[in-house]
């Protein structure tokens, strides 16, 4: 970790190949322990990019596990459940990771660019999150420990949390009968606005091909639907926890920290706000199996199953 605070100032590009070249090796040693956590790949729509990995826990005290869902970024335009090699140990070593703290852990791809435009792979999460909860004995078939819908938690990073910020926020997207068994939203390095003071990192081309038209992204990006999103959806909503990291990029960390004043004032309640200790923008999930660089994500288990305790009182 020393490595990727050394290069706390690089853009996001020069942080993925610093952070690769630092905490990939380590990955790589630790393969065999990585991929021992049993994985099963299910079809949760008609393409290709309609595909979700489920991660077991091996133990629980219940022989049940909250369900995790993780949704990458990538800027809209990249990112799979699992990357090509050489560097296909991530996102298993995220699944892994958390079904080593006793989630069962799912991370399901979504329409990228240029085959999409918003709001798909809002949709397609939304998707994800409903084929899970209908198939739930055809995903928990044959495992020691079963994934519990009544506990659902999802966490999303950089244009993933964008994503399900936005599943949540606008109306009639997420199903009503579904919506009190998800729990909780991690919002991590969360791209929710582009109006910042600092520079960007998403192409303008890139944001103009998602969003639309100026006016468009002006009403579609998640702050945007939090301001107008109606009263009853917002007090809907599940207890939020939003993250950056330590060494965020400037723009991300100014508009998660926007997007959190908000929902505080729009919900009337405080919104945790955590940071990544020792992390740039890319580093977190690069780091889980590494032994470096992972407390935050333990912090994350232990606030899942914190309220998973508070929603059984």
């Amino acid at each position: 970790m020393e490595v990727i605070a050394q290069h706390k100032g690089e853009p996001i590009p020069a942080q993925i190949d610093i952070t690769y070249k630092a905490l990939y090796p380590i990955l790589e040693s630790r393969r065999a322990d990585i991929e021992r956590i049993k994985r099963k790949t299910f079809k949760y729509g008609a393409t290709d990019r309609h595909q979700l990995d489920v991660y077991y826990p091996t133990a629980t005290p219940t022989g049940k596990a909250p369900v995790l869902f993780f949704v990458y970024g990538g800027g809209f335009a990249s990112g799979e459940r699992q990357m090509p090699a050489p560097r296909d140990l991530v996102y298993t070593n995220v699944g892994a990771f958390f079904a080593k703290q006793g989630l069962a852990t799912v991370i399901a791809d979504y329409r990228i660019l240029p085959n999409m435009k918003f709001p798909d792979p809002v949709i397609d999460i939304r998707d994800a999150i409903t084929w899970f909860d209908e198939h739930a004995s055809e995903v928990n078939a044959g495992a020691s420990v079963k994934a519990d819908t009544d506990h659902i938690f999802v966490m999303g990073h950089s244009v993933g949390a964008a994503i399900v910020a936005s599943v949540f926020l606008m109306p009639g997207v997420f199903p009503a009968s579904l919506a009190p068994r998800v729990r909780g939203l991690i919002l991590k390095g969360g791209a929710h606005h582009f109006q910042t003071k600092a520079p960007v990192p998403i192409p303008p081309t890139l944001l103009t091909a998602y969003y639309g038209t100026e006016a468009e992204l002006l009403e579609r990006q998640p702050l945007a639907l939090l301001k107008a999103a109606p009263q009853e959806v917002v007090q809907r909503l599940p207890e939020v926890a939003v993250y950056v990291s330590e060494y965020e990029v400037p723009s991300i960390r100014e508009s998660s920290t926007d997007f959190r004043q908000l929902l505080s004032e729009r919900t009337g309640k405080p919104v945790y706000f955590g940071e990544l200790a020792g992390h740039t923008h890319i580093s977190p999930h690069v780091a889980l199996g590494t032994g470096q660089g992972e407390d935050w994500a333990i912090e994350v288990a232990d606030w899942v199953k914190a309220r998973v305790i508070k929603a059984s009182l």
